[in-house]
């Protein structure tokens, strides 16, 4: 088997990385799970997000709610690039909201890497 190339090798470390920011996890079996919000209607929120999908309402590390967490078929993720700044006025939640509106099965997150809080954009692409 051969060694990987130093891009193969930077790719997989900023997806590693990615993953953990993105609430996006892969586990056993080709299984992702997504953080999506607060446990209320959580089953439905799951179906609607990734259809076929199970759910689990989970604490989360320093919350006082549960957060509703579903398990489903993992995609491929593509990078949609930014979609603005994060701020006070369009946070995480925001960010997530116009990130879904602008690409099919699309999901944001705020990514301060850079010294400014960007609102980045990730979706399902074959």
């Amino acid at each position: 088997m051969g060694k990987l190339s130093p891009t193969t090798f930077f790719l997989l470390l900023v997806l590693f990385y990615a993953s953990d920011t993105l609430k996006i996890k892969l586990v056993a079996g080709q299984t992702c799970s997504e953080i999506i919000g607060e446990c209320l209607y959580c089953e439905s929120k799951c179906n609607k997000r990734h259809p076929g999908s199970t759910f689990n309402c989970e604490f989360s590390k320093g919350s006082s709610f549960p957060s509703c967490v579903c398990s489903f078929k993992c995609k491929r993720q593509c990078n949609g690039g930014t979609d603005g700044q994060c701020s006070a006025n369009c946070g995480p939640e925001c960010c997530n909201k116009n990130c879904a509106a602008k690409y099919n099965t699309g999901s944001g997150y705020c990514d301060n890497s850079v010294g400014v809080s960007l609102c980045k954009c990730v979706y399902a692409c074959s």
